[in-house]
Parts: C-alpha cells; sequence; structure tokens
C-alpha cells in the first residue's frame, strides 16, 4: 500500500542520448529548500537553479550541510556529465527511510539529513561556497543575518529565495533579507519550466499514448521568456531517436516558428502514427536552432515520448517478475480472472488463483491495484484489471486501472504461512533468492506466532505508526557472533551474527485491522493474516485482520524483593546532567545543557523507575551522572516519593563531558563501609599520548546489608566502560576503540581477582554491575564481559589476553533470564544496501547491562529481573509519559531498562 501517486518519466523512454551543448561557467543558486516535512525530519529537498546564461556542468560540485554547532559534511556530489541550462532547476531530495515524501520527482537523490536548526551550501569543484543559507547563528553555513529554524512540526513548509524585480533570484548577501516562509513548498524539477536569465526560448516536452492504429498529433510549444514588440522566429526540426521516420512511427517536421510581436508561445505539432499491437516506448527530439538575433535558447531540445498503451494480457507473476522493478516497467497490460484479497483506502491487492499460480518461487503472484480512491472491490471478488504497470519507489503496482468484478465470493488463494522458517533467519539462504520478501509481495500471508518487537514509531500526523516485529515468536535478539556484513578478523574462529534477516516492519491499521493510531507495547504477541508491501525502504506487513493473544503492559516492574532478600540493581541514567556547562563537551550531548526545569523532571522520572519499576533496590548503581549534587537530588526525591531513605555516592572521573559512575544506597536498610575508585589514575598511550584509561573509573562499594540473624557484607563494583560506537568499523579509530576497551577490562579484572584473593573478601558476596557497553558474548574484537568474569577466549577475539586474569570466573546472572527477555538496550543497526532494502535498519534487542556474580554471590542468587519500562513503549506513549502523575511517568526515563539481583540474606560468618 502506498499513499501518494508519481508521474511515468519521460526519461524512461529514452536510451544513449548524450549531451551536445557546450557548457561554460555560470551561477548555482539554492532557490527553495525544506529540511522537515509531513512525513518527518527526512522529508526534505532542496531546489537548485542556474541563474546564469549559459548551461552549467555541475560535475564535482557538492552539497554540504552544517547543524547548529557548525560541524560540515556532504551530503551529496554531483555525477560527471550532470548539467543545468540557463534558468533551469535540478531537486535533490533525501531518500532516506521516511524521507522526501513529495510529487515532484528529483533529479538527484541523497540519504543523510540536514538538521532543523543548521545549515546548508553549495560547493563548486575547488571546493569554494557558491551559495549558502543558515538556520541558527551557529551554523557554518549562512549570509548575513541566518533565518530562523522551522522548529521540529512535521508539515509541509520550507523557504523560498524572493525574486527582483526583475524576476531574478534576489541576493543581497543577507539571508533574512533573501528568503521568505512558503507552506506548502512548491519544488521545482529539470523537468519544470525554465525561468530565463533575459529574453529566451525553450520547448516543452510533449508525450502522446497509443492505444489503437489511429495517428494522433503531438504538440510541442515554444515558450518565449517576455514578449517583444517584433516577431521572434526559431528552426524546429525532428531527429530520430527509438523512434524513427523510417519505421513509420512519426512524420519529419523541418519548419520555421513564428512566436508573433506581442506573444510568448507557439505550438508546432508532429504527426504520430498509432500502433496495432503492443509494443516497446519510443521517442524522438524537436531541436530548436537559428532564433532570431539576441534571443537565447535555454531550452533547446524536447522529447517527445511516445507511449505504447495497447495492453498486453499477461498473469500476475509475469507482471512482477523476480525483482523490485517489473520487467513490464511503463506498459499498459490486461490481467484477468485474479481474487482480489486486501482493500485499503486508495487501492487494493489481487492475487493469482491457485490452479493458475506459476511455478516459480522467486515471483510473486500477488500486486497492488492503486486507484486513488477508494475501491469498489471487496477481499473475495474476481476481477478483470487493465492498467499500466508502475514502480512506486521499488514497489510494483498497477495504475490507471479499468477494474471489472466478474464474481463475488471466490476462494482465497492458499497463504504463505510467515513461522520460525519463513521468512529466513539465514541471510546466506534467504526466502527470496537475494532478498527475504520480494517473492512474496502482493500476497497473502498468516502468521499464527507473530510478536511485536518494538513500540510504534511516529510520523507527522500519526502519533501511534509502524512497529517492527517477526513471525517466529521471539525478539530481535543480538546473537553471538561478528556483526552481520563486517568480515571476521583473521585468526578469530568465530562466524557472523545473522543481522536478523526475518524482521520486518507491521503497518497495522493501512487496511482496516485496527482503528487508525492504536498503540502496541513491543512484547505484544499476536496472529493475523494480510499481505506483504514495501514502503519507506522496507518490507511491510499490512494486516487484514489482527488478533492480539497477549497484550505486553507498561510499567512491567520487577517483582517486590523478598523479605528475606538483599537487592541488587543498575540503571543507565542516560545523561542525567546538571544546569551548568563546566566540562569539555556537553553532558548532555547536545548543543546546550538542561534547565532547571529539565533537571527536574528528569528527577522525577527516575525517582518514578526506580521506586516503581525496579521496587526500591537496597544498591543501585547508576551510569552517566553529572555530578553528585544532581544524583543527591535524586536521593531526595525517592524519599519524598517513596518509604525509603537513599543516600547517593559518586566520584569525579575523566570523562571529557562530565559523566559518572555512583551509587544509590538504602540506607534506612544498609550500612555504607566504604566507597573508592578502582584504578583511577590508570594511563595508556592513546595515539602517542599518555591519557587516563577509564573515563569512568569503576566504583568498589563495601556495605553491610540486613540478614534474618544479623547482617552480611557485599562488595559491589559499578562499572561503565568505554562505549561500542566504532568497535565494529575499520581504521584507527576503530582499532584505538578496541585497544582502549581491552586495557580497560583488563585494569578491572585485576582489580576483581585482587578483591576477591583478598584473605578478608574470600567468603563475602562480590557483584560487579552496571552498563558494560559489551555483550554476554564476544563481538569477536575483545569480549569485555567474558575477560571481566575470566572467561576469554582468544580463539575468538581479534586482541589475545594470553592467560584468564580471574579465577575463580564470575558468573554472569544474564545467563538465568529467559532468552526472549535477554535486552537491556535497543539499537537499530543500519546494515546497507542488503536484501533489497536501501538501506535496511533493524532494531536489535542487545545486553548491555550485566550482573556478574563471585562463587559467594552465585550461592545466594535467587533471581535476575530487567524493569521494563523504556524499551518497548510507543514513541509518543514515551513524550506523553512525562505529564504523568503516577507511575507511568517512569516510561522513557532512560535510553536503557535497568535491572535488579535479589540474593538471600546470610550472615557472613554462615557463608
Amino acid at each position: 500500500m502506498r499513499s501518494t501517486t508519481t508521474r511515468r518519466a519521460l526519461w524512461a523512454a529514452l536510451t544513449g542520448l548524450a549531451a551536445i551543448a557546450p557548457l561554460q561557467a555560470a551561477d548555482l543558486s539554492i532557490t527553495q529548500f525544506r529540511v522537515r516535512g509531513p512525513a518527518g525530519g527526512n522529508d526534505e529537498f532542496i531546489e537548485v537553479q542556474n541563474t546564469g546564461t549559459a548551461p552549467l556542468d555541475l560535475s564535482g560540485y557538492k552539497l554540504n550541510a552544517s547543524n547548529a554547532s557548525g560541524t560540515t559534511g556532504t551530503r551529496f556530489t554531483f555525477p560527471a556529465g550532470a548539467t543545468v541550462a540557463p534558468g533551469c532547476f535540478a531537486l535533490l531530495a533525501n531518500m532516506a527511510a521516511s524521507g522526501y515524501s513529495g510529487s515532484v520527482t528529483p533529479d538527484f537523490k541523497y540519504s543523510t539529513g540536514i538538521t532543523d536548526d543548521g545549515g546548508l551550501a553549495l560547493l563548486n569543484t575547488s571546493g569554494t561556497v557558491v551559495d549558502q543559507v543558515g538556520l541558527s547563528t551557529g551554523s557554518a553555513y549562512k549570509l548575513g543575518t541566518a533565518l530562523t529554524s522551522l522548529g521540529s512540526s512535521n508539515a509541509d513548509q520550507g523557504y523560498g529565495r524572493k525574486t527582483n524585480a526583475a524576476g531574478f533570484p534576489q541576493t543581497t548577501g543577507d539571508n533574512a533579507a533573501d528568503w521568505i516562509k512558503v507552506a506548502p513548498t512548491a519544488p521545482r524539477n529539470s523537468t519544470s519550466p525554465c525561468v530565463a536569465q533575459g529574453p529566451a526560448l525553450s520547448i516543452a516536452d510533449s508525450t502522446v499514448s497509443l492505444r489503437n492504429s489511429d495517428d494522433v498529433q503531438m504538440p510541442f510549444t515554444v515558450t518565449l521568456t517576455k514578449a517583444g514588440g517584433e516577431d521572434v522566429t526559431v528552426h524546429a526540426a525532428t531527429a530520430d531517436d527509438t523512434a524513427t521516420v523510417a519505421a513509420g512511427d512519426y512524420d519529419a517536421l523541418n519548419t520555421t516558428l513564428t512566436i508573433p510581436a506581442g506573444s510568448t508561445s507557439a505550438t508546432v505539432n508532429v504527426t504520430v502514427h498509432g500502433a496495432k499491437a503492443a509494443g516497446p516506448d519510443k521517442a524522438f527530439r524537436v531541436n530548436l536552432t537559428d532564433a532570431t538575433d539576441g534571443i537565447t535558447i535555454t531550452k533547446g531540445s524536447a522529447i517527445g515520448a511516445i507511449l505504447n498503451e495497447i495492453p498486453v494480457a499477461a498473469e500476475i507473476w509475469q507482471v512482477t517478475g523476480r525483482g523490485q522493478v517489473s520487467p513490464m516497467l511503463g506498459k499498459r497490460v490486461s490481467t484477468k480472472g485474479n481474487i482480489v484479497t486486501a482493500v485499503g483506502p486508495a487501492g487494493f491487492t489481487m492475487q493469482t488463483p491457485d490452479n493458475r499460480a506459476d511455478d516459480d518461487a522467486l515471483t510473486s503472484n500477488g500486486i497492488y491495484v492503486f486507484t486513488s480512491a477508494a475501491p469498489t472491490v471487496k477481499i473475495g471478488d474476481q476481477v478483470d484489471v487493465e492498467a499500466t504497470v508502475d514502480n512506486y519507489y521499488n514497489l510494483p503496482e498497477l495504475k490507471n486501472a479499468t477494474v471489472t468484478t466478474t464474481m463475488h465470493g471466490a476462494r482465497l488463494p492458499k497463504a504463505v504461512v510467515f513461522n520460525d522458517k519463513v521468512p529466513s533467519s539465514d541471510p546466506n539462504a534467504l526466502s527470496c533468492g537475494t532478498t527475504n520478501f520480494q517473492c512474496f509481495v502482493g500476497m497473502r500471508v498468516t502468521i499464527d506466532d507473530g510478536m511485536i518487537t518494538t513500540g510504534n514509531l511516529r510520523f507527522s500526523n500519526e502519533p501511534f505508526a509502524e512497529v517492527y516485529i517477526t513471525a517466529n515468536g521471539k525478539r530481535s535478539l543480538r546473537e553471538p557472533g561478528v556483526r552481520y556484513t563486517v568480515p571476521v578478523p583473521d585468526g578469530v574462529n568465530l562466524g557472523n551474527w545473522s543481522g536478523n534477516p526475518q524482521v520486518l516492519k507491521m503497518n497495522t491499521a493501512d487496511y482496516g485491522a485496527v482503528p487508525v493510531n492504536t498503540p502496541f507495547n513491543a512484547g505484544t504477541t499476536f496472529r493475523a493474516e494480510g499481505v506483504i508491501s514495501y514502503a519507506f525502504g522496507a518490507y511491510t506487513f499490512i494486516p487484514t485482520k489482527v488478533t492480539v493473544k497477549k497484550a505486553a503492559p507498561l510499567p512491567r516492574p520487577v517483582d517486590a524483593r523478598p523479605f528475606f532478600a538483599v537487592r541488587v540493581g543498575a540503571l543507565n541514567t542516560e545523561r542525567f546532567c546538571d544546569t551548568e556547562f563546566n566540562t569539555t563537551f556537553t553532558c548532555s550531548g547536545g548543543s546546550k545543557e538542561p534547565s532547571a526545569d529539565d533537571v527536574k523532571l528528569k528527577t522525577q522520572r527516575l525517582s518514578a523507575y526506580i521506586g516503581s519499576v525496579l521496587k526500591l533496590p537496597d544498591i543501585l548503581s547508576v551510569e552517566e551522572v553529572k555530578s553528585l549534587t544532581v544524583l543527591q537530588g535524586l536521593a531526595k526525591q525517592l524519599g519524598d516519593d517513596y518509604p525509603a531513605q537513599y543516600e547517593a555516592f559518586l566520584q569525579p572521573g575523566h570523562d571529557p563531558s562530565g559523566i559518572n559512575v555512583g551509587f544509590l544506597v538504602r540506607t534506612d536498610r544498609v550500612r555504607v563501609v566504604n566507597v573508592r575508585q578502582l584504578d583511577a589514575d590508570a594511563t595508556w598511550q592513546d595515539q602517542g599520548n599518555t591519557s587516563f584509561l577509564h573515563d569512568h573509573p569503576p566504583l568498589l562499594l563495601t556495605a553491610d546489608v540486613p540478614t534474618l540473624l544479623g547482617r552480611m557484607r557485599v562488595n559491589v563494583i559499578a562499572v561503565h566502560p568505554k562505549a561500542r560506537q566504532n568497535v565494529d568499523k575499520t581504521g584507527t579509530t576503530a582499532d584505538r576503540d578496541r585497544q582502549k576497551r581491552f586495557l580497560q577490562a583488563q585494569s578491572l579484572a585485576t582489580q576483581v581477582q585482587a578483591l576477591q584473593t583478598d584473605r578478608k573478601n574470600l567468603f563475602t558476596p562480590l557483584l560487579v554491575v552496571g552498563d558494560f557497553n559489551a555483550y554476554q558474548f564476544t563481538d569477536g574484537f575483545a569480549d569485555v564481559v567474558g575477560l571481566i568474569s575470566g572467561k576469554y577466549d582468544d580463539s575468538q577475539n581479534l586482541l589475545k589476553l594470553g592467560k584468564n586474569i580471574v579465577k575463580p570466573t564470575l558468573w554472569n546472572a544474564v545467563d538465568s533470564v529467559p532468552a526472549n527477555d535477554r535486552y537491556s538496550f535497543l539499537f537499530t543497526e543500519n546494515f546497507g544496501n542488503v536484501q533489497g532494502q536501501a538501506p535496511r535498519s533493524v532494531p536489535t534487542h542487545q545486553v548491555l547491562d550485566h550482573a556478574l556474580l563471585n562463587v559467594n554471590a552465585r550461592a545466594l542468587f535467587l533471581r535476575m529481573q530487567y524493569g521494563r519500562d523504556n524499551l518497548d513503549a510507543p514513541v509518543q506513549t514515551l513524550d506523553d509519559a512525562a505529564k504523568a502523575t503516577d507511575a507511568k511517568k517512569a516510561m522513557g526515563s532512560s535510553d536503557h531498562d535497568g535491572f535488579v539481583v535479589d540474593m538471600l540474606a546470610l550472615p557472613t560468618i554462615l557463608l
């Protein structure tokens, strides 16, 4: 299913035509742009115009963008041969997921967005900025006073350049003076009428459709930019291309055309001969030469596209073929006796009856028919359709259709069953050859064991939009192996993780299976039937029926602490910052620190999470906290909100943005003996410079906790090693980050071993908890968790340890958690142009937050639980929760789900 139409491009009819006009330097200006549109932040375009008087070669020109902090980057480089005629336009658009939604076809496409408060610039081949416009004072690109950002509302609004008294683009050197807000936008592309920079002529392309053998007149309009006091003449002559005079496709034209004084246009007709049978589209040109002296020809060649629309009889599988682009693209086809399988607001899907289905597993027997308005057919109707084959952003479809219903209540074609085998979870044995879903597009599908793996995404006027799903009843989990598409390093005995090719999207409301804007929490299981489609770069299941088997509630708190247990937990607070910018980089990660109101709200939401979702741990490791002051504020908030007394502990580290690890301890139950950093002053050689090894030095808490017969001493280490953002990449930065993570883990392992072999700690439970920024298995480069726990396997890691440091080994309590619940972070992985999607993005559930227990702690272990409130909710729900006054306020308090570990409380003497 899709919501807008596109036209059949004239250029598709031409092959092998090369530009012959001499090209010389001229000006290039940005004349209109939008950095956010109805479909969201990627719904953007940039319109440029050649404001000179001669054709311009754009080969090697660049479109650059800046953010509000002045960081710049190239979004697009014009390819060799890209040209634009005088006064004419070119349109660039972002075609990433949820990208450009306009009906004007872009001439060039890019895939990285431009920020709402940034700026953009055009650079010539020498790197010189030829035009620029900014949306904030901090943008690297702007002239004079920057424009005002139009904000983050998803609406069709942008900026257009003003024109001066002569009708030319205004360029005073001041953005504020030269631009005006436009809503709605009206982008122009290479086929739009040119605006000549002086008296000039242009000829427009023309199209005719052949439906029988009758001759057709094809009109070509020649336009003069400004009427004069005298006649203007120009010579017009046809030239063969795929259509030829010799083949009888059209009659040659060789004439002088006159535009009378006072007029601005004239038309010349070319006779096109009809066709008796279906055949290929063809084209010829009409060229202008020898204009009246003083008159420029800005567009001197027009395409005459002859579209053969005599329908070809075809089965659906012949129309769809094996790929995303139909082998019959652009042709008029007649396909009869197919069954309607789903009906939407602007079209329907139909499928070949089982007795006529082809035996090729790689072709689809279903297709979408775009009707623009609500169709009159119903599921089970048998229909004959005559239509034109189109491709809507890689979705084969039929448009401009004539639909005839020949029977009601026909038997529906047998559905493809999606389960634990289909679609395939093996990227080396995909279900549809080179893709996992293309051979099912347009066809009926049933899912009996579906699971929603993310809450609803959000798009413009659709607060609760699509979700990601699996058909095998499992989460989209990160599993062992080197990241999909990353080569396994030499000397590493490990395979690649699959990348979860079985994951797809589901648009639940598009065919009326549920009301529009129905929210779904991740973890919800369902059964459904519907059809497969393709939209915004992703294969999508659109149900006609959906039944929720088990709805996942939110919040889903951990169980209450057993009376005889001690509870230790961990929570990455996601940049819990103060208002002061006193570090190298902002704590917030943005351009400024939060306001006092922001800090207050964050404090309230974290309190709700710790109290209502984690159920008041006795000892809680907290990561990404700016200062002791804000942590003390959270301790006070917890005391105000719940019957518990917390004390905050934090010692600053070396992070350039100021985030640290700390503890919140229930001093109404726990007596703190000591808090100290471990190996805080350790250094390493960071690309030739001596630097601190630990940005967030591990923090050791020694405490006495209550038991039934007295007190028990415990040691808890809070950790937060370096993040993984470059680990799966190549180059010096990746090498550096891997080495630092390895050395950090080696340092901590040494501290752990010293602690657990100290005679006074021989019987003391030890827990190492926090956000390890690593999986419960190796990534193939450095197994951080395995090294710290004493289970490092050199054969499965690029970086070699030699001999494990920690003995006896620590046990990861994550192994006790049900497999489908092993996740604490949700990361959308971009796997590039694979499986027919460009790019393919998959939300992946990962365990980054772990609890490693020594032998003493494991002997007392009762259970480990993650508190669910942040990762499984719809995007809109997370935003709405900020205004809640109950426990729901916790939703969205962090980008991690925290956990708790419950241990049996026994006096140390009994251990």
